[in-house]
C-alpha cells in the first residue's frame, strides 16, 4: 500500500501529520475538483439571472430562475428538491445546496456520478462503497466535517484546516 503523508497546519504553529493512501489521496483531488466545477456552475447560473440577492433555491421559488433550461454558454441546468443537476462539456454534476447558498457540499454518491460523467479526465474509477469508505476516513481525520445543515443534512464539506 503507498501511505501518503499529509501536512496540515493548524490554528497556531502546530502542524498536524495525517496518513493518507492512495485511495484517499485521489478521492480528495475529486472532492476539489467537485467543488471547483459546483462553484462554478452555481457562479454561472447566478450571473445568468438577477437574483436580487435570493439564493439560487430562493430565487428558484419565486420565478426568478425556472425550474430548467440552457445558459447562454450551453449548460443545462434543472432544479430539485434541494439543489440542481447541471450537463456541461459532455459532463455532469449534481449540486444540493448547503445553508447560505452553499454550493460546496458533497456526499458519496454525487462524487460517484461526477466521477463516473468525468471518466476521460480521471482515467480511474471507484465504487460509491469505496467512495463512501474513504469519507468516512477523511471525517475521522477531520479533512472533512459532516455539521448536519440544513437544507441538506447529509451533507460533508471540507474542513476549514
Amino acid at each position: 500500500m503507498i501511505v501518503l503523508i499529509l501536512e496540515i497546519n493548524i490554528v497556531g504553529s502546530k502542524k498536524a501529520i495525517i496518513k493518507m493512501n492512495h485511495k484517499e489521496d485521489e478521492l480528495l483531488k475529486l472532492i476539489k475538483d467537485y467543488i471547483a466545477c459546483s462553484t462554478y456552475m452555481c457562479n454561472t447560473l447566478k450571473e445568468s439571472y438577477s437574483t436580487n440577492g435570493e439564493s439560487l433555491l430562493g430565487a428558484r421559488r419565486i420565478n426568478i430562475i425556472p425550474k430548467e433550461g440552457v445558459l447562454e454558454e450551453g449548460y443545462f441546468f434543472n432544479f430539485h428538491g434541494g439543489g440542481c443537476y447541471f450537463e456541461f462539456d459532455n459532463s455532469s454534476i449534481d449540486v444540493d445546496f448547503g445553508p447560505d447558498d452553499r454550493c460546496d457540499g458533497f456526499d458519496s454518491q454525487r462524487l460517484h456520478e461526477f466521477l463516473e460523467s468525468s471518466k476521460k479526465e480521471y482515467g480511474y474509477s471507484f465504487s460509491e462503497g469505496d467512495i463512501n469508505n474513504s469519507l468516512e476516513r477523511l471525517l475521522e481525520e477531520r479533512i472533512v466535517i459532516k455539521p448536519g445543515w440544513f437544507p441538506n443534512p447529509h451533507l460533508f464539506y471540507l474542513s476549514d484546516k
